[in-house]
């Protein structure tokens, strides 16, 4: 596995389990393909994951993120390639 694969695949873990906690379900029931606001993910949750994001991950993201890249695997995509970092 590369770099940016083990740095994609850990941030989906991540993004997953912190999307199953918002939503109180078990993380096996999120599917990274599916819009978090489909899941449930409201912009209060949005706020939180880029809080989140930001304190525990180091990614400096827009308050968007969560509607411009709507999936979890969109998002892990957008930030492995961007390195989008203070």
């Amino acid at each position: 596995m590369t770099a940016d694969a083990s740095e994609y695949q850990q941030l989906v873990d991540w993004l997953t389990m912190k999307v199953a906690g918002y939503l109180n379900v078990p993380p096996a029931t999120i599917d990274i393909d599916t819009p978090l606001a489909d899941c449930g993910i409201d912009s209060v949750s949005g706020m939180a994951l880029c809080v989140d994001l930001q304190c525990e991950k180091g990614f400096a993201v827009e308050t968007t993120i969560v509607w411009d890249y709507a999936t979890i695997d969109a998002i892990a995509a957008y930030l492995t390639a961007e390195r989008v970092v203070p």
